[in-house]
């Protein structure tokens, strides 16, 4: 295979690098790795072993991929991996943990945007096209969906689940589940419908207003997810409004993230 590597950068025999690969000064390729083609590792990045990356990814300055898990059960001769597929970008100082468990993983799907400062911590998985700015913070085993956009210095614990095409306001915290195509802002508050996102996805008017009419079902008749999925059972529903349904479908450990009015979500952001 033919790349190129700065005479600085540490590059172990067992590794694998594409073909187009570019290595920069100081950067370290750990025992085991496994690096597509095309893609650039910048001056004192670090991927560490058991890190299965696809093609075309950019890793910027001081990265570490592949660290071992921030739990105390860990124990490090665990084999577990962090599997990223093509076209991602992951800034200054972005940090992604292996799974904590034998044979599990840390999953980064493609062409996501992880901003300088970002963190996934063990057996997160997020999809594609995702954003995450500044500082965004996933705890343990949380997913995202695809088309999500998080602003800068949020934070999720374990176990959240975040559906497609949300968008998250910065310097916020979540506990709880955020249904997909929400607009979601300050603890564990939904502030209304994701709409230009939404309609920059390609949904037309009708499938847009559909989850509207699942949202006011979900938040504002006083259903149990139960008595919600009841309600909805046997529509038919299109895409996005079907998505809310299979999501609440799946079930959630954390429980669901709350309505926030829009008197209450104004006034929070005066302070």
């Amino acid at each position: 295979m033919s790349f190129e590597a700065h005479p600085t950068a540490i590059i172990e025999d067992t590794s694998t690098i594409g073909d187009g690969t570019r290595i920069g000064p100081y950067a370290i390729i750990e025992p085991g790795a496994r690096i597509g083609t095309d893609c650039e590792i910048s001056a004192h990045a670090i991927i560490k072993k058991n890190v299965v990356m696809g093609d075309r990814c950019r890793v910027a300055e001081h990265a570490v991929l592949g660290g071992d898990p921030q739990d105390l059960a860990f124990h490090p001769e665990i084999n577990s991996q962090v599997v990223i597929g093509n076209d991602n970008v992951f800034r200054e100082f972005v940090t992604l943990h292996r799974g904590t468990g034998e044979g599990t993983e840390t999953r980064v799907g493609n062409q996501n945007f992880l901003m300088a400062g970002a963190h996934l911590g063990h057996n997160v998985s997020i999809g594609d096209h995702c954003i995450l700015a500044n500082n965004v913070l996933l705890a343990g085993h949380v997913r995202f969906g695809s088309q999500i956009v998080v602003g800068g210095a949020t934070v999720f614990h374990q176990f959240v689940r975040v559906g497609d095409l949300a968008m998250i306001q910065g310097l916020s915290k979540f506990g709880q589940d955020i249904l997909p195509g929400a607009m979601a802002a300050e603890y564990n508050g939904i502030a209304g419908l994701n709409h230009v996102g939404l309609r920059r996805a390609g949904f037309e008017k009708a499938a847009r207003e559909s989850i509207r009419e699942v949202y006011e079902l979900f938040f504002h008749r006083g259903f149990s997810p139960k008595q919600f999925l009841e309600a909805v059972a046997d529509r038919e529903l299109p895409a996005p409004a079907a998505q809310v349904r299979a999501f609440v479908q799946a079930g959630s450990k954390r429980g669901y993230c709350r309505f926030i009015r829009a008197s209450e979500f104004k006034g929070r952001g005066k302070e």
